[in-house]
C-alpha cells in the first residue's frame, strides 16, 4: 500500500513539472504575438490614418474647391458687383412731371425686364442682361441696342442702333426717382420752380422732339410714311397742350380758369373747322390725312404758345 501511494506521488510531482513547463512556454509566445500584433498595428493603423487623410481631407480639398469655393465666389462677385438695380429711373427736369423714364425689373434667371420712354412719345420695351460694367439692352420690336448703366442712383442709356425716336449716339440720362430716394426730395425741388418757368420746360422738351420728327418728315418716302410723321407731330403738340394746360389748372384761380374754359371751347370749335378745310383739298385721296394732321399740329402749337402767356 505505502510503495502504491509513493507511486502515485511520484506520477503526481512528474505531471505538475510538465505543466510549468508547457504554461512558460505558452508566454512567450503570447508575448511574442503581441509584439508582433503591435507593428502590425501601427503598420495597418499608420496607413489607415494616411490613407484616411488622403481619401477624406484631399478629396474634401479639391471638392471644396471644385464645387463649394470657386461657384461661392463667382456668386459672392455676381451679387457684389453686380447688384440689384430694380428700380424707376426718371427725368423731371426738376418740375413734378416725368419727362422720361427708365424701368428696370429683375428677373429669377438674372435678366431685367426694361421700359424705355423718352419725352412721354417713344417707349421700349425689352430685356437687359449684364455685359461688363453695363446691361446691355435689346428691343425686339422694333430691333434697338442700347447700354444702360447706373451710378449711384442715376441711370444713363445709351443707343448703339436707333429706331423711329430714338437715334444711333443717342445718350438720355435719368437722375430723378432713382431708388433710395425721398420723393419729397423731388417734390420740393420742383415746388422750387415757378408755373412759368416749368411751361417753358415743357416747351422746350416740345421743340427738342419736333426736331427730330421733322428729321423723319425730310426722309419719309412714301406716302404712308409721310401721313405717319405728320400725325406724330400733332400729337406731339397736342400732348403738351394737355401738360400746359394741367400746369395752368392747378396755379389759376377758379374765375381766371373759367375764362380761359370759354376761350378753349371757341379755339377748339375753330380749330377743328380749319382742319376739315385743310383735307377737303384733296377729300378722299391719300394725301388728305397728311394735309388735315400738318393742319391740326399747327394751330396747336400756336396755342401752346398762347397758354404760355397766362403763366407770366
Amino acid at each position: 500500500m505505502k510503495k502504491i501511494l509513493l507511486a502515485l506521488s511520484l506520477s503526481t510531482l512528474l505531471l505538475s513539472g510538465c505543466g510549468a513547463k508547457d504554461s512558460d512556454n505558452s508566454l512567450p509566445v503570447e508575448t511574442n504575438q503581441l509584439s508582433e500584433n503591435t507593428p502590425n498595428m501601427e503598420q495597418t493603423e499608420e496607413p489607415a490614418q494616411t490613407d484616411n487623410t488622403e481619401q477624406t481631407e484631399k478629396p474634401a480639398q479639391m471638392d471644396n474647391t471644385g464645387q463649394t469655393e470657386k461657384p461661392a465666389q463667382m456668386d459672392n462677385t455676381g451679387q457684389t458687383e453686380k447688384p440689384d438695380i430694380s428700380g424707376i429711373y426718371t427725368d423731371k427736369q426738376g418740375t413734378s412731371d416725368v419727362y422720361s423714364q427708365l424701368t428696370l425689373a429683375l428677373q429669377p434667371d438674372g435678366t431685367y425686364t426694361a421700359e424705355i420712354g423718352v419725352y412721354r412719345v417713344s417707349q421700349l420695351e425689352g430685356t437687359a442682361v449684364w455685359e461688363g460694367d453695363a446691361l446691355r439692352f435689346t428691343s425686339e420690336d422694333p430691333y434697338v441696342l442700347a447700354d444702360i448703366s447706373v451710378t449711384e442712383g442715376k441711370a444713363e442709356v445709351a443707343f448703339i442702333t436707333g429706331a423711329v425716336g430714338f437715334q444711333t449716339g443717342d445718350v438720355y440720362s435719368f437722375p430723378d426717382g432713382a431708388p433710395g430716394e425721398s420723393p419729397e426730395q423731388t417734390d420740393n425741388a420742383s415746388s422750387q420752380q415757378s408755373l412759368s418757368e416749368k411751361i417753358t420746360m415743357e416747351i422746350s422738351y416740345a421743340e427738342e422732339q419736333e426736331k427730330e420728327i421733322e428729321k423723319r418728315q425730310r426722309e419719309a418716302v412714301t406716302q404712308l410714311e409721310m401721313n405717319l410723321t405728320a400725325a406724330e407731330m400733332y400729337q406731339l403738340w397736342d400732348d403738351t397742350l394737355n401738360i400746359v394746360w394741367g400746369l395752368l389748372k392747378t396755379s389759376l384761380n377758379e374765375a381766371d380758369m373759367e375764362v380761359l374754359r370759354e376761350e378753349e371751347r371757341a379755339w377748339i370749335t375753330s380749330k377743328d373747322a380749319e382742319v376739315k378745310a385743310a383735307g377737303q383739298e384733296s377729300e378722299g385721296g391719300s394725301i388728305q390725312p397728311l394735309l388735315e394732321a400738318t393742319k391740326a399740329a399747327e394751330l396747336t402749337k400756336a396755342r401752346v404758345y398762347e397758354l404760355a402767356e397766362y403763366a407770366k
